[in-house]
């Protein structure tokens, strides 16, 4: 559980440093978005940035655990830029802020497809002309 808060509390850390929302937790993985529910100025920028920034940090957080003789955990960031529903979602039992749509879809798909290609963040189009 060690290890879980505290990748949990570095990569949160930074994409609020970022100017990033924090959506939710999905087991171990993060969603996060840009751009709402307040407009943050070259946010395909800052989401790169932080995805770069995670990464660096995610190998910091090796060494502390090597110490601790915990194991090396992987990341992988999928990045899409896309008009979506943001907002209050559910029904009268259960209400959660987030963001739905085909661009979500997408960026799901990206972070998947970090194994395939062995990498460990992947841009959609719309994000690279856009940062």
């Amino acid at each position: 559980m060690r290890m879980t808060q505290d990748y949990l509390q570095a990569m949160c850390e930074i994409i609020v440093n970022s100017k990033g929302t924090l959506d939710k937790f999905i087991g171990d993985c993060i969603m996060a978005v840009w751009n709402a529910p307040r407009s943050v100025k070259d946010y395909q920028t800052a989401a790169v940035g932080a995805s770069i920034e995670m990464q660096r940090r995610l190998v910091a957080l090796w060494a502390e655990w090597a110490e601790a003789g915990l194991p090396q955990i992987r990341m992988r960031v999928g990045i899409n830029t896309d008009a979506v529903l943001v907002g209050n979602v559910g029904c009268e039992h259960r209400i959660n802020y987030t963001c739905l749509g085909d661009g979500v879809n997408l960026a799901s798909r990206l972070e998947a497809m970090n194994k395939k290609f062995r990498t460990v963040v992947l841009v959609s189009g719309n994000t690279k002309e856009g940062a």
